[in-house]
């Protein structure tokens, strides 16, 4: 019984840790296309998470960002110029809640993408 307890105690407290994901802040995000004849690049980001709601900017505040994270699970979609393709991204935060790895897509083209908390 003792064992089971504290297998159930490790399990929530693993859940709770999971569950507990705010990316509030600052982000450096490099993307890399699959397809190696479009450059890639690197860009900012400044993220505000209000429960599982995601809003903030990019590129210096040219882009709002609208989005969701779900326990680890982070996807948001960028939108710049009137007339432009929006970006979106999704991907998963590591434990630390200081980087996010994933996929992104714009125009029927995409690739991976690392994001990196910066300290403050």
């Amino acid at each position: 019984m003792k064992k089971l307890g504290m297998a159930l105690f490790t399990e929530l407290a693993f859940v709770v840790l999971v569950a507990a994901a705010d990316i509030t802040g600052n982000w450096e995000v490099a993307a890399t296309f699959e397809d190696s004849g479009v450059a890639g690049g690197g860009f900012d980001c400044a993220f505000v998470q209000q429960g599982e709601q995601l809003t903030g900017n990019c590129s210096g505040g040219t882009a709002a960002v609208t989005g969701e994270v779900k326990g680890q699970n982070v996807s948001w979609r960028l939108q710049g110029a009137a007339n432009s393709d929006a970006l979106t991204f999704t991907g998963t935060v590591d434990e630390a809640g200081t980087v996010i790895k994933g996929h992104f897509a714009v125009a029927g083209k995409g690739g991976q993408f690392t994001a990196v908390k910066q300290k403050q």
